[in-house]
């Protein structure tokens, strides 16, 4: 773009009180060009006050007044939702990243427990192109616990009821945090 001294010749009134000014400014060629503003602002520009034009020189009529909010407000805008959602997948890579080494140190030095499957059902608090993914529900009664415990396995695209129907699945668990717990799914299909 190319700049230009231009001065405030009329003012606008919006009906909600703002003023968009017109403002003449000469482009490279000599050419008088009024540009119109829409941007409505209170307090507004003073007839006869001088501004910066910037333009086109392909085609001066397409101009604007040389103000911070009229170059980065855009930048501004789509830079901050750039950083919220940079932010919000951060921090989802982050869980995921922190609970597979959880389940990695759980497997390697979690204590050991066959739990039996009481269920298979559909997840219903996740939904993909208008579908459940599936879990299975185990059952296990850990050692000097009063009563039996019950563990969630990981999510499947498919009903995995044929393949676990009357089986056991290894369950690795903290002995310090019972609470930290995976279900061994590992020789099940994908």
């Amino acid at each position: 773009a190319r700049r230009s001294p231009g001065e405030v010749v009329a003012l606008r009134r919006s009906n909600k009180g703002g003023h968009a000014p017109d403002v003449a400014f000469t482009a490279f060629d000599g050419r008088q060009i009024v540009h119109r503003s829409n941007v409505y602002s209170t307090p507004a520009y003073a007839i006869g006050e001088q501004v910066t034009i910037l333009y086109d020189p392909s085609n001066p009529e397409d101009s604007t007044i040389d103000t911070f909010t009229g170059r980065w407000l855009m930048a501004l805008i789509f830079g901050i939702i750039g950083v919220v959602d940079l932010s919000v997948g951060s921090t989802f890579l982050w869980l995921r990243a922190r609970r597979k080494r959880e389940i990695a140190w759980l497997l390697r030095h979690g204590q050991r427990v066959m739990a039996k499957v009481v269920a298979t059902e559909e997840d219903r608090k996740v939904r993909v192109n208008r579908k459940h993914p599936w879990i299975i529900r185990c059952e296990a009664t850990l050692p000097g616990a009063p009563g039996p415990r019950r563990f969630t396995s990981r999510r499947f695209w498919y009903d995995p009821e044929e393949v676990v129907r009357g089986r056991e699945l290894p369950v690795y668990y903290d002995p310090q945090d019972p609470d930290r717990s995976v279900v061994d799914t590992g020789e099940l299909p994908t």
